[in-house]
């Protein structure tokens, strides 16, 4: 069974904002893997606050989700490692496979949402990748 995480849109009239269930933002979100751990599917799913329904947000499945291995900024276009495999996509929910092998590494992520419009309201959450798993990955 996959973990899973959600993150809700709040509009405020001329951005989207991205909050953990936690109430704080996503860009302060760390999903934890410890170390040793096997991999593990992880379930990104989008909530949408009242004051963004009308913008009808929906992931981009066909550019659900990027991430690389650096602490300094939002990943580049594209995966930039290899500990992550995307395993499906649809409106409200990309599900990715984390392989947590190799050494401790933090992986900058971004969900690529979209409104009915075709622009982007992007979430960037992290995931800190404790290492050292037994070396496998989801079939």
């Amino acid at each position: 069974m996959a973990r899973k995480i959600k993150f809700k849109a709040k509009w405020d009239g001329a951005t989207v904002g991205w909050e953990s269930t936690d109430g704080k933002p996503a860009k302060d979100h760390k999903t934890k893997i410890d170390h040793g751990a096997d991999p593990e599917e992880i379930e990104l799913k989008i909530l949408v606050d009242q004051s963004a329904k009308s913008l009808k947000l929906r992931i981009d499945c066909g550019h659900p989700f990027q991430v690389w291995e650096d602490e300094s900024c939002c990943p580049p276009a594209g995966i930039g490692t290899d500990q992550i495999t995307v395993l499906s996509c649809d409106v409200d929910s990309v599900t990715i496979s984390d392989s947590n092998t190799g050494q401790e590494r933090t992986l900058r992520y971004q969900i690529n949402v979209v409104d009915k419009d075709g622009n982007s309201h992007p979430c960037d959450p992290i995931i800190q990748n404790g290492g050292g798993g037994p070396g496998f990955q989801f079939d």
